[in-house]
């Protein structure tokens, strides 16, 4: 059976992007692993890994989101390898081949000798690094070559995602990396609606009944006065306007400009006025006990995420991936 490992240079690297792109263009039955889990959701009561879920549903799995992803890598009470691999032989059934999901960073579980690379060796994985193309990821990609070199790995090379200049991928390659793919950045994947992100924030809806629908392609803190904020407010289109509770003339300039909803932190409520201007322009607002950095930061993390019911981001992710990746290199031996 073949098998895939997926380890990430960076955090953000778009490494479950990439992993789906690939396992929509497998030429076998393709099963999925990822042995801990990181960003985690609710559903039904259950708590699970997110890119789990992704993947149960875009590629049709017979097991469910725990089985996936089972395991929480924990410093001071590491999971043994046995664990790992006792757990991946169940889901491999039925597959072809199988592709093996890493964490934010590959190194992640040496201290427990059950890093992404210890992995890889104890199944006999091929190793896909997938990195930004930024000039620090490039410099770490080099001393991870060399690292893996003492396992040693079956390193088929690095996929560059986000890559703007195919100058960063040949000064890979002057080291002696193969790069399998250079995939430039896909701007559209940067959207999210109004409802997601109400959910990602556990937010109360004052004014539901219009605008949840509607897209978010900006996110913007309103932690400036009013002139300065009304300022960027007007270049912005469909964005969500991050801000205190208590923070009325952020609120109001915001609903004057092309704005798809007002998230207010720290469990504030707006005044009257500005709930009454916002179901006139259907814009909705989104109370949270989150303070505004804390909002930012789950937002942040909303912005990758990719849900399994958009056919369409995710068709558009695979023929993307199909284009600008080596799928020969990466498949055949």
């Amino acid at each position: 059976m073949k098998t895939l490992f997926l380890g990430s240079v960076v955090e953000r690297s778009g490494k479950s992007m990439v992993t789906l792109g690939l396992a929509k263009n497998s030429p076998f039955k393709v099963g999925y692993f990822k042995p801990f889990k990181e960003v985690m959701m609710n559903l039904d009561g259950r708590v699970i890994d997110q890119d789990a879920y992704l993947m149960r549903k875009a590629l049709h799995l017979p097991y469910d989101e725990e089985e996936l992803c089972p395991l929480t890598y924990d410093i001071y009470q590491p999971v043994g390898m046995d664990d790992i691999l006792k757990r991946f032989e169940r889901v491999k059934e039925g597959a072809e081949a199988m592709l093996i999901e890493g964490t934010r960073d590959i190194t992640t579980g040496c201290m427990g000798s059950v890093s992404g690379m210890a992995i890889a060796h104890a199944v006999d994985a091929n190793v896909v690094l997938v990195s930004s193309a930024q000039l620090p990821a490039l410099d770490k990609i080099c001393m991870l070559r060399k690292l893996m070199d003492q396992y040693p790995l079956h390193f088929r090379g690095v996929i560059l995602n986000q890559a703007e200049d195919l100058k960063m991928g040949r000064l890979v390659e002057r080291r002696g990396i193969k790069v399998l793919g250079s995939i430039p950045p896909m701007r559209e994947l940067r959207t999210f609606r109004v409802r997601e992100m109400a959910e990602a924030l556990g937010a109360e809806v004052l004014n539901p009944e219009r605008g949840m629908d509607e897209l978010v392609e900006k996110v913007m803190i309103g932690a400036m006065t009013p002139e300065t904020a009304l300022m960027y407010m007007r270049r912005l289109a469909r964005k969500a306007i991050i801000t205190g509770g208590d923070r009325a003339d952020i609120q109001m300039a915001a609903l004057s400009t092309d704005t798809s909803c007002l998230v207010l932190t720290g469990g504030l409520y707006p005044p009257k006025p500005v709930v009454a201007k916002a179901f006139e322009v259907g814009v909705p607002i989104l109370v949270t006990r989150h303070n505004t950095m804390e909002a930012a930061e789950m937002v942040d993390r909303l912005i990758a995420r990719i849900d399994p019911s958009d056919e369409s981001k995710i068709h558009r992710i695979a023929e993307t991936v199909k284009r600008h990746v080596d799928l020969d290199a990466i498949w055949n031996e």
